[in-house]
């Protein structure tokens, strides 16, 4: 409450906005009263006013969240507030001045239904419709009423709260329907997302990814911001593996390095499958001795991978080009030197880890 107060200085309007509502309201009592078109209230009623009046401009005063179809801490009491001054109001007015006012609060059950549950629904309209049943027996203790007339009145109102009630009803089950739909697409969405970055079988990032994700980090390095190191990783005689054991078991493999390639890195690191048997890590503001420890652990872990009781006896192992990025170069400069940092290692025998000059 203290933080939607501490609000309003960032918005003077509102100020301006509450003191105009308030002055129009007692100008129009007090006009109506003057004519002779309105009842002159008692001291309760005036008391009940008053603390309506109060209400409202707190109302004012006070910021809501300001998305629309959302249950906003300050809904239910802006609709309720809003009918109660309506009926008290309307209590005071002649035939059939006071038959137009009371339409006005089934609008407020109308946007209740708008914005929250069927529980605040009843309860406003509940509310509304027992304040009038208060403001008529005020007026009944401070002058002669005919009571055929207000039995009559009541009974009006008493359909067209319900007739709204029904109707309001069937507004929050549509507005239920759409929120659940948008969320629905809103999940399909994050889904083809995903699926837009993410390489399918081993769920890492994928080249497309990875290649946006390098131009950002590009942008970062030349700017002064923190710089970034490539891991270019080739698992060694793959295509042996598929041929021994068939394409079940390779896949299997691959998933399996890239848990551990997961594991090895930190959460502001990147993983992607660029392609085959061929990974790419990105360490973000590593230099190459950080990188040749997250390549040593990857290397370490692979060789103690098991794929399988029909592979148990087969020990699969990576070999890795590091490359750190110098300002300025392309990317495509950056990944052809750990690239070529990757051949080296395959030439020398594989399992092996070497940096690029």
């Amino acid at each position: 409450m203290l933080s939607a107060f501490a609000s309003v200085g960032s918005r003077p309007y509102s100020a301006v906005l509450a003191l105009a509502a308030l002055g129009g309201y007692l100008l129009v009592c007090l006009s109506l009263v003057s004519s002779d078109l309105a009842a002159a209230p008692g001291a309760a009623t005036y008391l009940l006013l008053g603390c309506w009046a109060a209400g409202v401009c707190i109302l004012l005063l006070v910021r809501d969240r300001p998305t629309r179809f959302d249950a906003g801490s300050l809904t239910f009491a802006k609709a309720l507030w809003a009918n109660l001054g309506l009926v008290f109001v309307a209590a005071l007015l002649p035939m059939p001045v006071r038959l137009m006012v009371l339409f006005v609060p089934l609008f407020g059950v109308l946007y209740t239904a708008l914005h929250l549950g069927r529980g605040y629904v009843y309860l406003v309209a509940g509310l509304t419709w027992f304040g009038n049943v208060v403001a008529i027996i005020l007026l009944a203790a401070q002058a002669e009423v005919d009571y055929r007339v207000e039995s009559l009145v009541s009974g009006v109102f008493t359909l067209l709260m319900i007739a709204m009630v029904y109707m309001a009803g069937e507004v929050t089950a549509l507005r239920v329907a759409f929120s659940r739909r948008r969320d629905r697409l809103n999940d399909a969405l994050l889904r083809l997302s995903d699926l837009a970055m993410r390489d399918e079988l081993t769920g890492l990032y994928n080249r497309r990814y990875i290649m946006d994700v390098l131009g950002q980090q590009k942008a970062l390095a030349d700017r002064g911001h923190v710089s970034f190191t490539l891991c270019y990783c080739d698992l060694d005689h793959f295509k042996e593996l598929n041929d021994r054991f068939g394409h079940v078991a390779g896949d299997r493999a691959l998933k399996e390095f890239a848990s551990i390639a997961k594991g090895v890195v930190r959460s502001m690191d990147y993983v992607a499958r660029i392609g085959g048997e061929e990974f790419i890590l990105v360490l973000v503001g590593a230099d190459q001795q950080e990188a040749l420890n997250v390549s040593t652990r990857l290397a370490q872990r692979t060789r103690r991978m098991r794929l399988g009781a029909a592979v148990k006896n087969y020990r699969l192992t990576v070999s890795t080009g590091i490359a750190s990025y110098q300002v300025g170069e392309r990317i495509e400069d950056v990944m052809q030197r750990a690239d070529l940092a990757l051949y080296r290692a395959k030439a020398s025998g594989r399992d092996q880890i070497i940096i690029a000059a």
